[in-house]
């Protein structure tokens, strides 16, 4: 089969998989026999939330030097396409299978993915009903709401002096309407914006989801702490950052907790 660069990959029964991040970790786990697995990736390992589940096996640094990972000698390495310029080429020049991913999306990539893994794993109706039921529990987690009582909402976050977001094309865009929100910035924008204050003033959210800690700085930034989220108490809600920052499995995760948060929980 063929991967995100173009690159044919053969199917055959591999028996030492190596993950180099977050999203095939968690995929690998769920999707593949354990005795399959070589390592995961160290970010997985080291995550306080549920490390736990990758014991036993090496963790390897997916951007680390690649003598490591070529030293376990794994005949499969799965990336993605971030970050990754030239390191496929160069393990496959040692002789391991490498297979891209490509770019790390939100929900449409992760059940492209899952699906790609279990084709390489010889085991393709695995991926179909994983994927199958993941869009299924996404959809579920605001289906009782009727779209008049949807709120508007912004995904913003600090990176340096400005504020960005997430909107249409991005995991951040599939957690808000996955919650029962309606994201605002979706008919503008696209990607990763930039938002002046006047650009958000205009956007005019109901709720602004960001990640911990972030609530003083994303209001505090020139001109937002006009808007209405930001004057209104219970109008701006705070996420763990390793829930929304991961588009993999804990986008499910992330979508029941804003959910819960802005609309309470029915009794």
């Amino acid at each position: 089969m063929v991967d995100a660069t173009g690159h044919e990959v053969p199917i055959k029964p591999y028996a030492r998989i190596m993950s180099t991040n977050l999203v095939l970790d968690s995929l690998l786990l769920e999707l593949a026999e354990p005795d399959r697995v070589l390592a995961f990736s160290r970010s997985a390992a080291e995550r306080h939330r549920d490390g736990y589940r990758y014991a036993g096996r090496p963790a390897v640094d997916g951007f680390g030097p690649l003598e490591a990972l070529i030293a376990l000698h794994p005949d499969l390495v799965l990336i993605n396409s971030f970050g990754t310029s030239g390191r496929a080429s160069r393990l496959r020049a040692a002789g391991v299978e490498v297979f891209d991913f490509g770019e790390l999306r939100g929900v449409d990539s992760l059940l492209r993915m899952a699906r790609d893994l279990t084709e390489l794993l010889g085991a393709p109706e695995r991926g179909q009903n994983f994927a199958r039921r993941f869009a299924q529990r996404m959809n579920r987690v605001a289906a009782g709401l009727p779209t008049y009582q949807r709120k508007t909402a912004l995904f913003l976050t600090n990176i340096g002096n400005q504020i960005q977001g997430g909107t249409t094309g991005t995991s951040w865009h599939d957690i808000l309407v996955a919650a029962g929100l309606i994201d605002a910035a979706a008919d503008r924008y696209r990607d990763w914006p930039t938002y002046s204050p006047e650009q958000l003033l205009v956007l005019s959210p109901d709720v602004i989801v960001t990640k911990d800690g972030m609530a003083s700085v994303v209001c505090g930034f020139p001109g937002a702490d006009r808007l209405a989220a930001c004057t209104k108490p219970g109008h701006i809600v705070e996420i763990p950052g390793d829930l929304v920052d991961e588009p993999g499995l804990a986008m499910l995760d992330a979508a029941e907790e804003i959910h819960r948060r802005v609309y309470g929980v029915e009794e």
